[in-house]
């Protein structure tokens, strides 16, 4: 008997899965770190979901495809997506108190008695049963408790839109930010061909005894300090597309390939009609009045318990010797419990409950104002690009312009590669200023919205 219960054992435990197993696996398969004997893999997924996405990195992707890969793949969206489920199995938890349990089970005892002066018997018992039971202590309390759970599964899907919209968010900027950073070497490479330009011509005159030397140099100085300021609009892609690599969650060493926006998408909406739809969508608003009704149930609990306690339980059980379970008993008892004196515990309890519905009506309060503010720096900040866009234009237009004129003095003699210089300067600011007045537009419409709540 003993080497059976032995070997039963060995089997329980054999089939337990070993922590440091688990963990190894846990890392191993997320990419943080390497399984032993395998090179580190920095990959965010595995096998043929990490393939596919991996693929899916390469291609053409547009905003929206971006957008998709985020909220799938943002180790946030993952974690508030866990959170709802978490809050769920609590609230399935919760109404099982509601539930009876039922139980059956059978024995078989032996024994072999040897007392002085009487022979040495052997006996046994077996025992067969089969109960169901419910018992509720509390009742109130229970009801309270489920009432709880389903405010706190409201408030995790609540949270959960809300990380989506901040995700969605986060991806639209990052994403205008590539856009604008790629059309920003674009324009570099494009002065950098105009002083390249500028310089052959200083040397073919200076070849020919119509410029002197120095406009060479200059020149050449001219082309160089180009030169360094391409090398930096590059590197700011780079940065861009790893920002937006990592806003979608995912891991990237080559620049994205994204999709140019033909037109951006205008927003024209009153302040007043901002502020009053971020109150009544943003997700976070919308958590915090679902904190304000769990706060005040927790309140009421607390109040009860200055109020009697009714429980109830009920049950049956069936036993026997045999299968047949010819015993039978049932059970039932309400009760009712009077609370005369915890050492001030319920007294306090209910203290520190109106305390924190105190504080939480505080953060609330704290919250609308940052939501507030949110919408209010977004909504300036999408005015000033908005009336800075046709201002922008005019610019790029009349440095155009100048950039021609001084072009064409300095080819005819009149002017001097200074003059040129300069003009060629304000054609490139200006150019870069509508590239930035464009995309802070886009990105405080994204801004906004995403300060409304309403992705």
């Amino acid at each position: 008997m003993k080497n059976f219960r032995i070997s039963f054992i060995l089997l329980i435990l054999s089939a337990v899965p070993c922590a440091a197993a688990q963990t190894d696996d846990l890392f191993s398969s997320s990419g943080l770190v390497p399984a032993a004997g395998r090179k580190t893999d920095l990959s965010f997924s595995a096998g043929g979901a990490k393939d596919v996405l991996s693929a899916r990195l390469k291609e053409e992707l547009t905003l929206e495809n971006c957008i998709d890969i985020a909220l799938s793949n943002n180790p946030r969206a993952v974690a508030a997506e866990l959170a709802v489920q978490d809050a769920q199995v609590s609230l399935n938890l919760a109404r099982s108190e509601f539930f009876p349990t039922a139980t059956a089970g059978a024995s078989q005892n032996y024994n072999n008695q040897k007392t002085d002066g009487f022979p040495r018997r052997d006996y046994g018992t077996s025992d067969v049963y089969a109960q169901a039971q419910l018992s509720l202590s509390g009742i109130t309390d229970i009801a309270r408790n489920i009432k709880i759970s389903k405010l706190t599964l409201e408030q995790a899907q609540t949270d959960l839109a809300g990380v989506k919209n901040e995700i969605t968010g986060s991806v639209k900027k990052y994403y205008y930010a590539l856009l604008s950073a790629k059309r920003a070497v674009a324009i570099r490479t494009q002065s950098r061909d105009l002083y390249q330009d500028q310089y052959n011509r200083s040397a073919e005159f200076f070849r020919l005894g119509l410029r002197p030397k120095v406009d060479v140099t200059t020149a050449e100085v001219n082309l160089n300090n180009e030169e360094l300021s391409l090398i930096r609009a590059k590197n700011l892609v780079k940065t861009a597309s790893a920002q937006l690599a990592n806003a979608m969650g995912v891991t990237a060493s080559d620049i994205l390939n994204i999709k140019e926006v033909a037109d951006f998408e205008r927003l024209d909406i009153p302040f007043d009609k901002a502020i009053e739809t971020a109150y009544a969508n943003r997700p976070d608003v919308l958590s915090a009045r679902t904190g304000v009704q769990i706060s005040q149930i927790k309140l009421n609990r607390a109040k009860a318990g200055f109020f009697p306690t009714f429980s109830f339980s009920a049950g049956v059980a069936k036993s026997g010797d045999d299968f047949r379970l010819d015993n039978e008993e049932t059970k039932l008892m309400a009760s009712v419990e009077f609370p005369i004196f915890n050492a001030f515990k319920t007294y306090n309890n209910y203290k520190q409950a109106k305390l924190s519905m105190a504080s939480t009506l505080n953060s609330n309060r704290s919250l609308l104002n940052d939501v507030f503010l949110e919408v209010q720096s977004a909504y300036i900040k999408m005015q000033e690009a908005a009336e800075s866009i046709p201002v922008a234009e005019v610019n790029v237009e009349k440095a155009k312009e100048n950039l021609d004129l001084s072009r064409g003095r300095y080819n005819e003699g009149i002017g001097d590669i200074i003059e040129l210089k300069d003009a060629e300067v304000a054609y490139t600011d200006a150019e870069l200023s509508l590239l930035t007045a464009r995309y802070d537009y886009a990105s405080a419409v994204a801004e906004l919205k995403q300060a409304m709540g309403t992705y």
